[in-house]
Order: structure tokens, then C-alpha cells, then sequence
């Protein structure tokens, strides 16, 4: 995911002209986040409450019809400092980090045995499924190829290691399949011996995930922020659907803005209105009293 260019802190008039479109909206959609800290992701959700808006940060977990992985199965995960410290077998699954993401590969420990996942032809969800038949202790399939072979290798790399770790992207992953399967595969790993995902686009939205958490009971798709009770729709109120299905007029960008969104947002054109405010807790506390001394109350 490559993020957009970070947003120019407002003047004060534009401050004030924010507020006024954001009170004509009919509905308004806060979305962006990327990287931003916890302060700046609670004044968001503030502004959205105060707005009665959507909110979704653009995560490709939320935008899928089965939803979060986590929430379906139970996913077990850990940040990339662990797989140093810990993983002597490292499982690269259709992702190669050194190019898209040097600063977790910069983790990959060296010690680590290194298998790359799935193999050709495969699809990922029959690879991950027929390895975790294998680790089960299955028979392997009657038919051999270059499938069954590299996962019979694969898990004798894990049979032999003490702790594995599994880097995945997720990004060509629309329905959610791959993150159900591969979720599976590391518990089934992990009843015998430490195993964790490391999911690349994980810290992305880090911050802004756990606030959205802690509020609303998810990291997203969130289709009415509302601090008494909000209403959880995966795939549904995603960022990328809303803004596509034209549920949206008026889209509240703070910060960076997933690549997703960003391009269902050119696909709208000149019939959605574009807020962008930076992920800076100051300026939007200040957008937040221009629209209560707009809307007292505000428009829940």
C-alpha cells in the first residue's frame, strides 16, 4: 500500500469552512488515519461522533464480505520484533517484504530457515490448507507435482523448527479466503509449538484500529459512530463501498488515505466533497467547536 501525501494543516477560515460543509452533508464518511497516533485518532472519532459519520481507515480486512479474520477464527499474530527474537523458520507467503515493506524485512532473522509459500500453480488457499493437512499429520495426496512437494518440504521445515513465523500481505486476498486458511494453518502449527502471522499491512493502521476498538467494538466499518452503541458492518460500510455505492456525499479525509479509498474517491469525482485535515489532534478539536458552534449538540 502506497500511502498518499500527508495534508497541509488548515488556516482558521478553512477551518471554519470545513465546519460549514460538513453540517450541510447528508451523510459523511471519516476515513485516512495511516500512521497517525492515538491522540490524533481520538479526536477523530470525536469529530465523528459529533457528525453522526461513517467511519472506516481503508484496511483490506474490513472491506471484505467475510470480514475480519481475527473476529471469524481467532487469528494469532505478533509484531516483527518477536519473529527476530523468536522464529528459526520464517514462511514468506506470497509477499516478498525486502520489496515492499525493507523495514519489517530488516527483521527477518538471519539464523531463520526461509521458505516461500504458495507454489506454482497452486492457490493460496489450497496450498495452506493441503500444509496444514501435512503438519496435522495427514497422509500427503496420491498425486505428486511441484504443489505437493513444496509443501512436503515446507512442513518439514517446521517439524524441524522451534518457533515459526508467517509473513503474509493479504492484498490480493478480496474475500477473505486466504486469511481464514492461512489462520488455520498457524493454529494448527501452534498447538504443537510457537507460531505467529506477521501480517505486513498490520501497523498501517495500528493506532487508529485500536481507538476505533476500544470505542466501537471494531477497527472499522463502522456505519454510525456512536460512543453508546455503533452498528459493525464488514464489507458493507467499508471505506472503498461507501464511497463507491454514492451512500456518501462528503468524505472527512484525515491524513493519509489508504490507496483503496483514495481511488474509489477519483472514481466519484466532482459528486462527493473532499475534507482533508491532517492526523494533528489541534486542528481537529478546532474543526470539532466550529461545528458545535454550528449544530449544538451535534447531528446524532
Amino acid at each position: 500500500m502506497t500511502p498518499s501525501a500527508a495534508t497541509p494543516e488548515p488556516a482558521a477560515g478553512h477551518i471554519d469552512a470545513h465546519a460549514t460543509a460538513l453540517a450541510a452533508a447528508r451523510r459523511v464518511l471519516l476515513t485516512g488515519l495511516m500512521g497517525a497516533s492515538v491522540a490524533a485518532a481520538r479526536a477523530a472519532c470525536d469529530l465523528a461522533e459529533a457528525l453522526g459519520a461513517a467511519i472506516d481507515l481503508g484496511a483490506i480486512d474490513l472491506d471484505r464480505p467475510a470480514g475480519p479474520t481475527i473476529a471469524r477464527a481467532g487469528a494469532v499474530t505478533a509484531d516483527p520484533g518477536e519473529m527476530c527474537d523468536r522464529a528459526d523458520c520464517v514462511i514468506l507467503w506470497g509477499c516478498d517484504p525486502a520489496v515492499s515493506h525493507p523495514a519489517i524485512a530488516a527483521h527477518l532473522p538471519q539464523r531463520a530457515t526461509v521458505v516461500r509459500m504458495p507454489p506454482t500453480p497452486a492457490t493460496s488457499v489450497a496450498a495452506a490448507r493441503l500444509l496444514q493437512h501435512l503438519v496435522r499429520g495427514g497422509e500427503p495426496p496420491s498425486a505428486t507435482g511441484p504443489v505437493v512437494d513444496a509443501c512436503l518440504a515446507a512442513r518439514v521445515a517446521i517439524e524441524n523448527a522451534v518457533c515459526v513465523a508467517i509473513v503474509t500481505d493479504g492484498s490480493a486476498d478480496p474475500l477473505g479466503l486466504e486469511a481464514w486458511a492461512i489462520t488455520h494453518l498457524v493454529r494448527e502449527i501452534a498447538h504443537v509449538k510457537p507460531a505467529f502471522e506477521i501480517p505486513l499491512r498490520a501497523g498501517d493502521h495500528a493506532a487508529a484500529s485500536a481507538t476505533c476498538t476500544w470505542r466501537y467494538g471494531a477497527a472499522g466499518a463502522i456505519a454510525l459512530a456512536d460512543h453508546d452503541g455503533s452498528r459493525f458492518l464488514p464489507g458493507e460500510a467499508s471505506a472503498r463501498r461507501l464511497v463507491e455505492r454514492g451512500e456518501v456525499d462528503c468524505v472527512l479525509a484525515v491524513g493519509v488515505v489508504a490507496d483503496r479509498v483514495e481511488e474509489a474517491i477519483a472514481r466519484r469525482g466532482d459528486g462527493l466533497t473532499i475534507i482533508r485535515m491532517p492526523a494533528d489532534g489541534q486542528p481537529l478539536a478546532a474543526l470539532l467547536a466550529a461545528i458545535g458552534r454550528r449544530a449544538p449538540g451535534g447531528r446524532r
